[in-house]
């Protein structure tokens, strides 16, 4: 493992690996090793350890690949922050992020270098697909984000991209249409999405799974209320722009997560009252949406 002052001003790998911890002695080095097992060895890795209280840091320090750098917040920056000192310190001509909890299958970065660097410059973008597997045992499943007409359109409908994990872009994007909004504190990559959406209308999306999802629970229903209301104001005007219409969509699928979350809690009349509500509002969701809750329920995500 390299310090930030024993790396050279000229070190300029292929990729740069961005992983952010707080508090995970206890995956850390699963996702590092998932990374030092790529097919590509011409890369870095930054681990951003934002103010752990744990035994993250000597974990990540133990490790011996030089291609290792630990970054230390001092104060506890959040999510998006820790990704943006990652940004501002990576030199890899393409960025790749990985959940401390996650892991990658070992093709997983050449597939997608491989992809971008045919693609050209109308989308410096390419995600995956992904496996999720329930802490708690439950089902592992499959997801394949669909383009629903367009990207744009997929997104606001509530397309799950899971981008923490599989997201590979070029690092001059990040100069272009800025870093992370630290201002919230769940949903950024969704946020960055959507303004990567205003400037180029096309992902690269490989339908292989490259990434195994660790989900280790849900959140409150308060706690996704807040953050879906604070990502719908923080794109109201992007939105409105794309289509006005696009706009309820958008409110409508990101109620729909409240909702469920709320029948994920135990208030099932609550959630589901939530969901008859959107339907209502929003007529033109109810073929999609009636299949999201009918995926949930077959998956078990509503446990």
């Amino acid at each position: 493992m390299r310090t930030e002052s024993s790396v050279s001003s000229s070190f300029s790998p292929l990729v740069s690996v961005v992983i952010t911890a707080f508090n995970r002695a206890d995956t850390i080095e699963r996702a590092i090793e998932s990374v030092t097992a790529q097919t590509i060895t011409d890369l870095e890795i930054l681990v951003v350890d934002d103010a752990s209280t744990d035994a993250t840091c000597a974990v990540v320090e133990a490790m011996s690949d030089p291609r290792i750098r630990l970054v230390r917040n001092p104060t506890n920056r959040g999510i998006g922050g820790a990704k943006n000192i990652g940004i501002h310190q990576a030199r890899g001509q393409y960025v790749a992020f990985l959940d401390s909890d996650d892991t990658w299958l070992p093709e997983k970065l050449a597939l997608q270098v491989q992809t971008l660097q045919a693609s050209g410059a109308d989308a410096p973008l390419c995600f995956s697909a992904f496996w999720v597997h329930r802490a708690d045992g439950g089902k592992t499943v499959l997801r394949q984000p669909r383009k629903i007409g367009s990207w744009r359109m997929s997104i606001l409908m509530g397309e799950t991209f899971s981008l923490g994990s599989t997201l590979l872009v070029r690092r001059a994007i990040f100069d272009e249409i800025g870093v992370f909004n630290e201002n919230l504190t769940r949903l950024q990559d969704r946020d960055w999405t959507l303004r990567y959406l205003d400037h180029y209308p096309e992902f690269i999306s490989l339908d292989q799974p490259l990434a195994r999802i660790h989900n280790s629970g849900w959140p409150k229903a308060e706690t996704v209320q807040a953050s879906t209301r604070a990502l719908l104001e923080a794109n109201r005007e992007r939105i409105i722009r794309w289509d006005h219409s696009a706009y309820r969509l958008f409110d409508a699928s990101l109620g729909f997560e409240v909702a469920v979350a709320h029948y994920r809690s135990g208030r099932l009349m609550h959630g589901l009252r939530g969901i008859v509500s959107i339907l209502l509002r929003e007529p033109r969701m109810v073929g999609y949406l009636g299949q999201r809750f009918w995926r949930k329920i077959k998956e078990g995500d509503l446990d």
